[in-house]
């Protein structure tokens, strides 16, 4: 892994460099000769915009160009110390289309405040690393006898067998599984290391194969995770192994210190939902239009769907808790309430003011395949109109989401008038995520750049069916 920057005046006289600096930063990560060709226009796109935004204010600020690796992504910054345009109205039909290459060319595009240290523009591509399909293995044994749960035992993944989950993976569903990072054995192995991910899986003792896999999504090491990723060899279904795999999964997240678990199940049929209901987890949110119509992963052919998927947020709580202070708004009291009854939290209400810090903290992210932004706001301060208006224009204008999820605190008093403020831009009310901003709850927001029929969504329970109605008329009345 490396960082290198190079700092520049804002000026197109030093384009040359900033393209010759992010193409031989991207040549060390390993790409081929062919996918090094975008670096160039990456690189005039993001400095071209970054040069625009500081001449619009008049701003002197040098830019300095950072590009660093993680374990997974070729990292590439912009900073300066200007600011970003803070009113709807100055961004025209021209400016609407800009950074068109690099959405399609990133995995992750994120604007950053760094408060007196000034803005940052990342982008987050994947480096180049072998699939399965890339390894030479041995083909496995074809037998002819049907396998027995008897013979499989459930643990943790031994990270030597990552290339056994991808090859699980890719016999199961070719290559039409959405998380494209399990087809990978080396990031499999670095995201189990680092903690981020953390694999459960099926083993069949007789032919020493990975059979089933069940996993715990924890970025950031936060307090609660996802749970997901549930994948099981077509000739070992209907063995009662997801079921251990799910009991397996709860227990290692206790034991790693959660909180709480949470999970996006799908709406175009219930079969998930059921699954959650039968574990004790329960539907405190809803989100429309999460998972887009078609997944554009190399090398992947399916079928799209009718329209972005909706998922419902499932929760289930891990400890103990005497009562939680929370201050819900006004206009979503009665609901919010009856979703902390309906996931057995216990709360007491809070109506005291919100205290505001001197600035705002606000982290938002565009995940480019998906179509989908998240802002979370993680301090409200006296300039949280402006910063919040920031964020949302560059995620609904620049990187046109078609989908944005806000999270706003929940706990720490009443925000009344922030809640009238994001209504106002169009956001809707959807859901209550504990846990989720740093270990606070967090109220959750969204916005929807796109149709969705809400005829077509399938509720499993009865909570699950109010949420929807609730939050559809939410929608409804944001959209007109």
């Amino acid at each position: 892994m490396f960082e290198f920057s190079l700092e520049v005046p804002a000026d197109l006289t030093a384009l040359h460099l900033v393209q010759n600096f992010i193409k031989d930063s991207a040549e060390l990560c390993g790409y081929s000769a062919k996918e090094l060709q975008k670096f160039p226009l990456i690189a005039e796109e993001a400095f071209v915009y970054t040069i625009r935004l500081l001449k619009a204010d008049q701003s002197e600020s040098k830019v300095r160009v950072v590009a660093k690796t993680d374990e997974k992504n070729l990292i590439i910054s912009f900073l300066d110390k200007g600011i970003p345009f803070d009113s709807e109205e100055e961004y025209n039909d021209l400016e609407k289309l800009e950074l068109m290459i690099i959405r399609a060319s990133c995995s992750d595009l994120k604007w950053v405040s760094l408060g007196k240290e000034g803005k940052e523009l990342r982008m987050l591509f994947p480096r180049p690393v072998k699939d399965i399909t890339q390894y030479q293995i041995p083909a496995p044994k074809v037998s002819k006898v049907t396998p027995s749960a008897e013979n499989v035992i459930i643990r943790r993944l031994n990270l030597t067998e990552a290339s056994k989950l991808s090859r699980l993976i890719y016999k199961t569903y070719g290559y039409t599984y959405p998380n494209e990072d399990l087809y990978y054995p080396n990031v499999i192995k670095q995201l189990n290391e680092n903690g981020d991910l953390v694999s459960v899986v099926a083993v069949d003792t007789e032919s020493n194969d990975v059979v089933g896999h069940y996993a715990i999504e924890r970025y950031g090491q936060s307090d609660t995770a996802e749970i997901g990723q549930a994948v099981l060899a077509p000739e070992y279904r209907g063995k009662g192994l997801l079921i251990k795999l799910r009991k397996k999964l709860e227990e290692t997240g206790r034991d790693i210190g959660l909180k709480g678990i949470y999970a996006q199940s799908v709406t175009s049929h219930t079969k998930t939902q059921r699954v959650n209901e039968k574990f004790g987890a329960r539907v405190s949110g809803i989100t429309f239009g999460l998972v887009p119509e078609v997944l554009n992963f190399k090398k992947m052919d399916i079928r799209p769907l009718s329209q972005r998927e909706t998922c419902f947020y499932y929760f289930k709580n891990f400890i103990v808790d005497e009562g939680k202070e929370i201050s819900p708004p006004e206009n979503h009291r009665k609901i919010i309430t009856k979703i902390y009854e309906n996931i057995h939290v216990p709360f007491n209400l809070r109506d005291t003011d919100y205290v505001k810090q001197a600035r705002s903290g606000i982290d938002a992210n565009f995940h480019a395949s998906w179509g989908l932004a998240t802002i979370d706001i993680t301090a409200i301060g006296e300039d949280f109109r402006e910063a919040f208006t920031q964020a949302w224009l560059q995620l609904r204008y620049v990187a046109k989401a078609d989908v944005i999820l806000l999270h706003l605190p929940i706990s720490e008093g009443r925000i009344d008038d922030i809640v009238d403020q994001v209504e106002e831009r169009g956001f809707f009310f959807c859901g209550v995520a504990p846990y989720h901003l740093n270990g606070r709850d967090a109220m959750r927001f969204e916005y929807v750049n796109t149709l969705i029929d809400t005829s077509k969504i399938n509720a499993y329970s009865d909570f699950g069916q109010e949420i929807l109605g609730y939050c559809a008329e939410m929608m409804r009345k944001a959209q007109n």
